[in-house]
């Protein structure tokens, strides 16, 4: 039959895979022979294996993903975390995101309450790969950075975070690479059908008018071993989600002198906000994923596997914000402005010396608008790709060839408007604000009242963006088996890959059409715990964007300005890799081990376009920046069997990061209307982030489903990438400059703690208890380039992740529940890489619980963030100067499961 290509294939992974000495082959044997436990059933062997007389084990619930996927953590030959399924459909989770925040050492990031990208040993998103069945994937964001939220859960079959490289695998990730893995169809004995639905509710909508509190999610998928040469696997997940937010934000603090005022008097300038805004969204969030695999095995020899993933956000999000603006005290402006007040200013002195306004009145200085806006934003990621794998007497054969597309269209339409009725004391009006508290306070020194007479102004429509990216990669890899001493196979191969990423922006201004247009408007509190004002909604939106304003403009109305030209541009790049790597199996003194050794040498061409500012004009011209770069990167891992149940890992490597697309940019804008002349650009000349880094590790496993593992790490990074101020002269003037730049690196350190077990062996009901839990430590002495003179940490570097979960499954309950740590972190903006601030330290809790009513049927009740933890962050590296408090709420899910 056919067939015999499938096994062969799995006999020779499984060969390579426990390629142990005696001892750990002894233990592989006895892993098969399961004991019979409270959380396993018994499934009788096959017919071809009724002469064997083995019994085989499923273990069920969130504990047999959890013993899967340590096996596989146990036998891999490099340092790698992984989330195996035995069944897609099974995670317990919305995104994949949320799986992969409870690996050691990893760390998510939120957006509108979702884990949305990922840190990896306390490095950020820039530093991360992500591929799909081996493929690198593009990406909808500016950068590289990948949102992981866009993988449904319900989709996913498995995951391997690689900590440590091989020289075979895709470069560019220092941090690490993530791989998600679809189903292979043949590797099932019988077709699977899973369909799954969610209803959601999200208790904070009842205070935001422009949400809506219900949202549902719902999954199909077929497995289908057809024939046993032929098989298909398909899913959808579709999800519309409530998105809601409220917070309050202040804007950057004036950092120069010459920009500040001295209120008191003292010779001492004082520094202080801008400005600031409170803010509401309410929308949905839509989600579309499908994929579809076809395998195929035409001969005893070849393999034929094509894939295809598909997945689509729609996101409108009604937002309601109320600015406040000139509190910036700059010279000979404001200052009387604070002085006159009926709210005396409050300044504060920092250990250097200086002088911070945290508090105060302002008298006629300051101004405030309501802005009541719809967030427009549509995603899209394909990424398909053929497979085929000829197996010979000597030689293994695998090309590949795979195309990826992503992309973003949006805009943002305000309608801005200012208050005509506004309360005043007998001086004028009069603001206070203050940023002492937790939550940033803008006080309540005047009162807007309850009508909304207010006059329309303008619509603006900002960021009607078109980001498009795209690649087409392929590789070929030979390998076979050879008997040179301590090498027992032979990989060698290349990669090719073109990408190109283009943004395309258009922003602009729409007067008011129709002054007699109705507004039917309304004011709400933000909420308890909130010292804002009220604020302000237009219940109405579209029907006053229809009538004021002749509805929304096609961006093709509309001619590109100076601003629109410096923001569009285009970065091409063309990447060659060749790599060879050597299967090592061996013994050191009596040690047996195993484990590769490669090099992979790696070159990229870039090419940037777009446009620079001409000096003292609004007018543009078109530039091209042409750079190359090559690297050699080495990898050795070892994994040495020290006993029975224990191993100990080595890995040494040399890494790297290519620069974020978004930083290698062209743009030179320039700006002489300031007090210092500035400017602002890309960097098409960056080189990537270099790391040379070591691995050690020790892993007990004390039984199938339980062990304690200690990783140690050591990253040298030997060049970073980050916002820097230099002086250039243009024109014989000279200008400070904000670019990206290549600066010094430094190093990383850090250890990684996991303990997982199930306490089978306790006395019922408890025996259906288990524990995972992990913990990491990162320290590192990189900085960023800003600020100049206290300079923030490394992006996305938390010094401790955590993450402890509980579960427990018995007579067909399965309940967990996880509580997640991540202490404070520097956040690099994706869309303006200058952007730089302190995102606080976060701890959520999110808890599930599914009871299986028939042996095809559940039903399952989640909840999550349940302490309703806000999202807090600070500028300039001074938790004095705070920049926001973000709130998402808490949310419930209720649903079932089937599956025949």
């Amino acid at each position: 039959m056919k067939r015999q290509f499938k096994l062969s294939l799995t006999a020779f992974a499984i060969a390579q895979c426990l390629s142990l000495a005696s001892a750990q082959a002894q233990e592989t044997v006895q892993e098969q022979q399961a004991t019979t436990t409270n959380n396993a059933q018994k499934v009788k062997p096959k017919d071809t294996d009724k002469q064997q007389n083995i019994e085989v084990l499923t273990v069920q619930g969130f504990g047999a993903t959890l013993q899967r996927s340590l096996q596989n953590k146990k036998l891999a030959d490099s340092t790698v975390e992984v989330i195996s399924v035995d069944d897609i459909g099974q995670l317990p989770d919305v995104t994949i995101t949320d799986a992969l925040a409870r690996l050691p050492g990893i760390a998510a990031e939120r957006d509108r309450g979702n884990a949305s990208t990922i840190s990896i040993r306390g490095l950020g998103e820039r530093l991360n790969l992500a591929t799909m069945n081996g493929r690198e994937i593009v990406s909808g964001e500016p950068s590289r950075s990948v949102r992981f939220e866009q993988f449904p859960a319900e989709l996913i079959n498995s995951v391997e975070v690689y900590k440590s490289p091989l020289a075979s695998n895709i470069e560019g990730g220092i941090a690490g690479l993530v791989n998600m893995n679809f189903v292979n169809p043949l590797d099932k004995d019988k077709r699977q059908v899973n369909v799954s639905g969610h209803v959601m509710d999200y208790p904070m909508a009842d205070d935001i008018p422009t949400a809506d509190s219900k949202g549902y999610r719902t999954s199909f998928s077929y497995v289908d071993p057809i024939a046993d040469n032929f098989g298909v696997a398909f899913g959808v997940a579709y999800q519309d989600q409530p998105s809601i937010q409220r917070d309050v934000t202040s804007w950057s603090y004036n950092k120069q002198t010459a920009e500040q005022g001295d209120v008191n008097g003292d010779g001492i300038t004082e520094a202080a906000p801008w400005g600031a805004q409170t803010a509401t969204k309410g929308g949905t969030n839509k989600r579309l994923g499908a994929m579809t695999v076809l395998q195929w095995l035409p001969t005893d020899r070849l393999q034929l596997k094509y894939d295809l993933f598909y997945s689509k956000f729609d996101i409108k999000e009604r937002e309601d914000q109320m600015w406040f603006d000139g509190w910036g005290n700059w010279t000979g402006s404001n200052n009387w402005n604070y002085q006159n007040a009926s709210n005396p200013t409050q300044i504060v002195t920092k250990p250097d010396g200086s002088e911070q306004i945290v508090a105060g009145g302002m008298l006629w200085g300051g101004s405030h608008t309501a802005n009541n806006s719809t967030w427009f934003q549509k995603n899209e990621l394909i990424s398909t790709g053929l497979n085929a794998e000829w197996q010979g007497n000597d030689w293994t054969i695998v090309a590949d060839v795979g195309y990826s597309e992503a992309s973003i269209k949006s805009k943002w339409a305000n309608i801005s408007s200012w208050y005509w009725n506004a309360d005043a004391d007998a001086n004028g009006m009069d603001y206070s604000w203050d940023a002492t508290g937790e939550k940033l306070a803008i006080g309540t020194a005047y009162d807007i009242g309850n009508t909304a007479d207010y006059g329309l102004n303008y619509l603006q429509v900002d960021n009607d963006r078109i980001l498009k990216d795209d690649m087409i990669n392929a590789r070929l890899d030979f390998s076979r088996m050879v008997e040179w001493g301590i090498i027992d196979k032979v990989s060698f191969g290349g990669r090719w890959a073109d990408r190109e990423k283009d943004n395309d922006v258009v922003s602009w201004q729409q007067a008011v059409a129709n002054g007699s247009a109705s507004v039917d408007a309304s004011t709400y509190s933000l909420g308890s715990g909130y010292n804002v004002p009220v604020m302000y909604t237009i219940n109405n939106w579209s029907e006053v964007v229809d009538s004021a304003f002749g509805g929304i403009d096609s961006r093709n109305d509309h001619a590109k300005t100076t601003s629109d030209y410096l923001d569009n541009w285009n970065v091409q790049e063309t990447n060659k890799a060749l790599y060879v790597m050597f299967d090592l199996r061996g013994e050191l003194g009596r040690i047996p081990y195993t484990g590769n050794i490669g090099v992979r040498y790696v070159r990229t061409n870039s090419t940037s376009s777009g446009f620079d500012q001409v000096v003292d004009t609004d007018s543009v011209v078109p530039v091209s920046y042409d750079h190359d770069y090559d690297e050699i990167l080495p990898a050795l891992n070892l994994r040495f069997s020290v006993t029975e149940d224990s191993q100990v890992r080595l890995g040494l490597s040399r890494a790297m990061s290519r620069p974020p697309l978004v930083e290698m940019r062209s743009g030179l804008q320039l700006n002489k209307s300031s007090t210092v002349n500035t400017a602002s650009s890309g960097n098409p000349n960056l080189n990537p982030f270099i790391a040379n880094q070591a691995d050690l590790g020790y892993e007990y496993y004390f039984a199938e489903d339980a062990a304690f593992t200690v990783q140690l790490f050591f990253k040298d990074l030997k060049t970073h990438i980050g916002e820097s101020t230099s002086t250039i002269t243009v024109d014989g003037e000279q200008y400070q400059l904000n670019a990206p730049v290549n600066g010094n690196g430094g190093q990383i350190r850090g250890f990684e703690v996991l303990y997982q077990q199930a306490f089978s062996m306790l006395p019922e009901p408890f025996d259906g208890l288990g524990v995972y839990a992990n913990y990491s430590y990162t320290n590192s002495n990189v900085k960023e380039f800003q600020p100049v003179d206290n300079p923030l940490p490394l992006a996305g570097l938390s010094k401790n992740v955590g993450n402890l979960t509980l579960w427990y499954y018995k007579a067909g309950v399965d309940a967990k529940v996880s509580y997640n740590y991540r202490s404070e972190y520097t956040r690099v903006g994706s869309w303006d890489p200058t952007e730089i601030y302190t995102i606080g330290s976060e701890a959520t809790v999110d808890a599930s619980i599914s009871y299986q009513l028939t042996d095809n049927f559940k039903v399952m009740l989640q909840g999550q963030n349940l302490t309703n933890e806000a999202s807090t962050s600070y500028f300039d590296n001074d938790p004095s100067r705070p920049r926001g408090y973000v709130e998402w709420g808490r949310r419930y899910l209720l649903g079932f499961q089937f599956n025949m």
